[in-house]
């Protein structure tokens, strides 16, 4: 088991399926083996990317399974989200990611209803209290209808095992704002990241960055948030402007159902999102296929 910290560049992949929509543990097992020896600091299965409330509890179980085998020996940690919409689901999904030998826990606060702060405290304070393993916590306010205090993360942080936050914004001024606060406030061995593709690129903040852009240009985004790190402005600047012309077309597609379409244009082999999810029109495939091929024409030059 490798010690997951969630610090760094932590990619997302999707969970590949069967064009009858059943699952592609092949394409999985490959893709997850390809992108724990790609540079990144870690990989989370069964995040939103991996299209994890589309999925029953055995499949949920079966992914897990087949990344950590897939990423042994590579010393890349393997992360899993259990999120769910019932706390007794959340320790299900807990628990068996624990006995499939996942490195770390990835939450947000699921629910048909959304869920107020007491209501997420217990919820974490039940995940911490019963299992040993690194938890990130995660805000995903346009999903759950719950937009974490920065107060209440920083309150959750002093629970032994949480050691992230992952925080969805809408902006990197407002990212920075959070930062500063939870900085003043939370158990300072824990780390605040940031999620949301967009705002990664076009403000690539100082701070870790969860992304599932990452898990399918690998390449592209550690040497870009190696250049943000080691404060090469420049090279930030240049990959920003480079990976800008793509995430503009991505924003213009429904967010799923585009990231299934660019992992099969950058070489994942996978079906359609799961209906009732539908693929994006063939054009707007062609369209990233175009933008792909333009971006790894005209990136940075990549150190190796």
């Amino acid at each position: 088991m490798q010690s997951m910290t969630f610090s760094g560049v932590i990619a997302y992949p999707i969970t590949p399926f069967l064009p009858g929509g059943g699952l592609d543990l092949e394409s999985l097992e490959l893709n997850v083996a390809k992108l724990a020896r790609s540079g990144v600091d870690g990989v989370v299965v069964l995040g939103t990317s991996g299209s994890f409330a589309y999925l029953s509890a055995e499949e949920r179980a079966r992914v897990v399974k087949v990344a950590v085998n897939a990423a042994l020996g590579s010393e890349t940690p393997v992360g899993v989200g259990i999120s769910a919409m019932t706390t007794r689901e959340v320790m299900t999904m807990a628990y068996a990611a624990e006995n499939n030998g996942a490195d770390g826990l990835v939450l947000n606060p699921l629910s048909y209803i959304p869920l107020v702060s007491q209501e997420i405290a217990d919820q974490v304070e039940t995940v911490a209290s019963s299992l040993a393993l690194p938890l990130c916590l995660y805000n995903n306010p346009e999903t759950t209808g719950f937009n974490y205090p920065v107060e209440l993360a920083a309150e959750l942080s002093w629970l032994d095992n949480v050691v992230a936050f992952k925080d969805t914004v809408s902006s990197g001024k407002l990212f920075h704002s959070r930062q500063l606060l939870y900085a003043q406030r939370a158990d300072p061995s824990t780390v605040h990241g940031i999620s949301g593709d967009q705002i990664i690129v076009a403000d690539y903040p100082m701070a870790p960055w969860h992304t599932g852009m990452a898990a399918l240009l690998a390449p592209e985004f550690v040497a870009f948030h190696r250049a943000v790190i080691d404060h090469r402005d420049s090279e930030a600047a240049l990959w920003s402007a480079t990976l800008a012309p793509l995430m503009h077309l991505m924003a213009q597609e429904r967010p799923l159902s585009v990231l299934y379409a660019l992992a099969e244009v950058c070489g994942v082999r996978t079906g359609a999102p799961r209906r009732p999810l539908l693929p994006i029109p063939s054009r707007s495939k062609q369209v990233l296929a175009d933008a792909v091929a333009q971006l790894r024409a005209t990136r940075p030059r990549i150190a190796h």
